[in-house]
């Protein structure tokens, strides 16, 4: 995915996206389905779910920036499932469980402050001679939903929630990192390297685990229905418990 780019223009309702490989910017209406061609039901991460396909120009749009024939599809909030310990499926009740494509949270959080001490760290590996040149990173190779500045380092592995706006969030802990984060991908090249998951393993591992940022989810109201306003805004003031 590495070959698609995304931009979201709120005052249009629109996602923009574009790819090296597509000579033409798709546009995506957010606030209509006048693309949506049906519904229908798949199963992805162990859960149930029915989602809505595009039009047949959406996915070839797809298909050429990937480079292999793919589907886009939209989650439908009309029906969430999930399967119990057998294996037979139940329609989900519970609302503040659902995670719609993700397979672990529907947030994740990360700050620049611990960004930038883990850069401090690789640097200072490097100057010892424990590793070559410098990989520095930045929030981006985390692929966060979320990224927050003004605390200190790692100050977000204790918070209990966070509220930005009137969205309340929950922690669901910190981010168990895999080898996934010392891929970067450059003018449609990918690249590996050994950090930043190297200097992380040295330092942000809790039993066995290998951590950085936490996991979030989105509290609903007391009345469980979305607010009529659902985005989150660049610049917002964050506050934490």
């Amino acid at each position: 995915m590495f070959f698609i780019s995304t931009f979201i223009d709120l005052n249009q309702g629109v996602m923009i996206v574009e790819s090296p490989r597509c000579s033409v910017k798709l546009q995506i209406n957010l606030k209509t389905d006048s693309c949506l061609h049906g519904r229908e039901e798949i199963t992805m991460h162990g859960q149930r779910y029915e989602v809505e396909d595009y039009e047949t120009d959406v996915n070839l749009w797809f298909s050429n920036a990937v480079g292999f024939a793919c589907t886009l599809l939209r989650h439908s909030s009309a029906k969430d499932f999930h399967f119990n310990k057998d294996r037979s499926m139940l329609k989900c009740r519970d609302a503040e469980s659902r995670l719609n494509f993700a397979n672990e949270a529907q947030f994740l959080l990360i700050s620049e402050e611990s960004v930038s001490d883990l850069n401090s760290r690789i640097k200072s590996n490097v100057q010892k001679g424990t590793c070559g040149t410098p990989v520095l990173v930045n929030a981006k190779r985390f692929r966060p939903n979320l990224v927050v500045s003004g605390a200190e380092p790692y100050a977000e592995d204790g918070w209990r929630s966070v509220t930005i706006g009137n969205k309340l969030l929950t922690s669901l802990g910190g981010c168990s990192r895999c080898q996934m984060i010392n891929f970067v991908h450059q003018g449609g090249q990918v690249h590996k390297s050994k950090e930043p998951l190297t200097t992380l393993a040295s330092y942000r591992r809790v039993k066995g685990k290998i951590l950085f940022g936490i996991l979030l989810r989105y509290e609903l109201g007391d009345n469980h229905e979305l607010d009529a306003d659902p985005w989150i805004r660049l610049g917002q003031e964050v506050y934490t418990n």
